[in-house]
Parts: C-alpha cells; sequence; structure tokens
C-alpha cells in the first residue's frame, strides 16, 4: 500500500505541484519570520551578551538596555567595596544626534566604553586600533550604517550632538535593534555626546567578580547595601531587554501572527488538494476496499501523498529561506536561520501536513465496496 500514495501523486501532477507551493509557501513564511525575529531579539541584547562582566547595575526600574538614565556615582564607591566584587566598570548608553552633511540629523545611539578596561563588550573592529579612543572626541562607527551617517571616512571630522567628533575606526557586525546606528567612544567622553549629559553619573556599572563568588549573592548584597540601584545577571538583562521588545511593545506577537497564517494557508492548501485527489479516486478506494484493505491500509495512502508534499515543500522551502537570509544578511538585515530553528520547520510541517491528511481520511472511512458496482 506503501507506494501507491506516490503512484496518485505522479498521476496527478498538478494538484501535488499545488500542495507543494502551498508547503514551500509556508516554510519561507515562517523561516523567515522566526529567524528575522530571532536576528533582531540578538541585536536587541548584543552588547548584553558578548560583555564580560558578571554582573550589571543600572538606575531602578529600566524598561530595556537602550532606556537607561544615570545614577548617583557614590554608588559605584559602595559598590566596590561589597564582599565578592573584584572590579568596577563604566559603560555608557543613550540616544543622541548626528549631523549629516546636508544639515539634518541622524538619530543615533552613543556607547560609552572603557577602552582600558576588560568588562566591555567585545567590539568586531576591521579598521582603525580601539586604542585611539583613549583620544578625546574619537569615535568608531559599524560599516553597516555609513551609508545612514553620509558615509564618513577615517579621519573625518563629524558633529555629534552640537560636539565635534572624529571617526578614528569601523565595526562589522555592530547593529542596534533600534535602528539608530552604535557610535562607540570612551566613556570619559560619552557624557559630551550623549543626550542625558549624565557628566560624572554613570549609566551603567560592569562588575566583575572575586573567583568563587556567587553572582547571586553579590547581587543579594549589593541590592541590600546600596539604593536606588538594579543589579542584574547578563542574562537576566538580556531577557529584561529581549521580552520588553517581544511582549510590551507586541512586536512579538505580530511576528508570530504571521507565522501562524502562513501555516494555515499552507495546511489549507495542502488539505484541499488532498481531499481532491481522494475524492476523484473514491472509485479506485472501493475496490481496494471490497479487496479487504482496512481503513488503516487506505489512509497510510493519504498520510503517504501528504507527508511527499511535505518533504518536497520543506527542501524547496528551506533553500528559499537560506537564500533571501543570506541575501539579506549581506544587506545589513540579520536572519538568523540556526538548526534549532530548521528541526523545528521540519516537525511543524510534518505535523502540518499529517494534520491536513485528516480530512481525506475521515472521507475513506465512509468508503462503500459498493462504490465500484454503483460506478
Amino acid at each position: 500500500m506503501i507506494h501507491v500514495g506516490w503512484y496518485n501523486l505522479r498521476r496527478d501532477p498538478l494538484r501535488a505541484i499545488v500542495a507543494i507551493v502551498g508547503v514551500t509557501f509556508s516554510v519561507v513564511l515562517i523561516t523567515l519570520e522566526t529567524g528575522l525575529l530571532s536576528g533582531l531579539m540578538s541585536n536587541a541584547s548584543m552588547l548584553i551578551d558578548t560583555s564580560r562582566a558578571d554582573l550589571w547595575v543600572s538606575a531602578p526600574s529600566i524598561k530595556t538596555f537602550d532606556f537607561a538614565t544615570p545614577f548617583q556615582t557614590r554608588a559605584r564607591f559602595r559598590i566596590a567595596g561589597v564582599p565578592g566584587v573584584e572590579k568596577v566598570e563604566e559603560f555608557g548608553v543613550s540616544f543622541s544626534a548626528w549631523k549629516l552633511p546636508c544639515g539634518a540629523n541622524a538619530h543615533v545611539e552613543v556607547v560609552g566604553i572603557n577602552v582600558r578596561g576588560d568588562l566591555a563588550p567585545r567590539l568586531n573592529v576591521v579598521e582603525g586600533s580601539l586604542d585611539v579612543l583613549h583620544n578625546l572626541e574619537a569615535v568608531f562607527v559599524d560599516e553597516g550604517d555609513l551609508a545612514k551617517l553620509g558615509h564618513p571616512k577615517i579621519g573625518d571630522i563629524v558633529e555629534i550632538y552640537n560636539r565635534r567628533a572624529r571617526v578614528v575606526g569601523f565595526t562589522r557586525g555592530m547593529k542596534s535593534f533600534t535602528t539608530a546606528p552604535y557610535i562607540f567612544t570612551s566613556h570619559r567622553t560619552f557624557p559630551s555626546y550623549s543626550l542625558l549629559g549624565a557628566e560624572g553619573r554613570p549609566i551603567y556599572l560592569l562588575i566583575k567578580l572575586k573567583p568563587g563568588a556567587d553572582p547571586q549573592q553579590v547581587k543579594a548584597a549589593i541590592m541590600s547595601e546600596v539604593t536606588g540601584v538594579d543589579v542584574y545577571t547578563p542574562a537576566e538583562l538580556s531577557w529584561k531587554t529581549r521580552r520588553y521588545w517581544l511582549v510590551e511593545t507586541g512586536m512579538g506577537v505580530g511576528f508570530f501572527a504571521a507565522a501562524l497564517l502562513g501555516l494555515l494557508v499552507g495546511g489549507v492548501i495542502v488539505s484541499q488538494s488532498l481531499y481532491a485527489m481522494t475524492v476523484e479516486k473514491l472509485p479506485e478506494f472501493g475496490v481496494m476496499r471490497a479487496m479487504g484493505a482496512s481503513t488503516r491500509e487506505l489512509a497510510s495512502i493519504v498520510l503517504e501523498q501528504g507527508l511527499l508534499c511535505g518533504v518536497g515543500g520543506l527542501l524547496l522551502g528551506l533553500i528559499i529561506s537560506c537564500t533571501l537570509a543570506s541575501l539579506a544578511t549581506s544587506a545589513g538585515t540579520t536572519i538568523e536561520v540556526r538548526p534549532p530553528l530548521i528541526v523545528l520547520i521540519v516537525v511543524l510541517t510534518l505535523l502540518l501536513c499529517s494534520a491536513a491528511s485528516v480530512v481525506s481520511i475521515l472521507r475513506l472511512r465512509k468508503v462503500d465496496p459498493a462504490t465500484i458496482f454503483r460506478a
């Protein structure tokens, strides 16, 4: 019985192609929507995930990494005295304005790092040296954002928040989730370019713990001894940031709704195609029932048809998705198509095609062997 489904598809290539196209559409839409969302979330927490800090300290009740505010300087010195803390470094994030050659302003996000420290996020530098950031007015920009910033070159003098700055290097792949280009500078120069001002006040403190110190215990000690701050492990701050964009902004719901729509459309197309093929061949199924075939054996034929269409659409859809993801990444839009996502897509597709076969299988349960004689 197991090869009859393949034979039926060969005898009705048009409906088979329609079913495969439906599966392909679902696979491409789900893969790209989920991969794009994954890429955006990676960008949202990139600076947290690539830092070497054991704990992050911020002002109380921040919504997300990008929207932090300054807190009191004295907190740094009190935190440095908490048992288990080995080192404390300042780190700044603030929105600002970059003056374009045409005179308009570009919205940017200034990031102040301690170049002499070792806790700041790792920058993927492709041109220039981070040592130059020790100089006042020195900034790095990402090569993927050059068009947004008026195509500056190494050595160009630019204006950030009415202050002079010099482009001294480029990074690669350091793109922010907010679409405002990251501008990297020294934490000492950072207040000059920040809309928050924050002169002498930290936006974040990065903490390195002594060997053997427990992050949760040190976190609790800081929270009990220092007022006016919140403390996070990198994983906690990363999830807080992702959850804000996914849940509180409603963006995650929009992406998942689009993916679900693609899944439903593909399921309907496959279901209708299989049902049409089944109804068209009811006399043949009647003959098989008259010859002693069980409902289970007849159902295996329809299920085979659905899974074959699913495999064909899955392979075609993944090829198209990976190609489009590669092109999008080359154009500066990160779409992550990782092995766990591929496994999820495979499972969903096979379940989709199995579910789409149910309607046809239910129809076969009513097949009367006398159908052949009436025909």
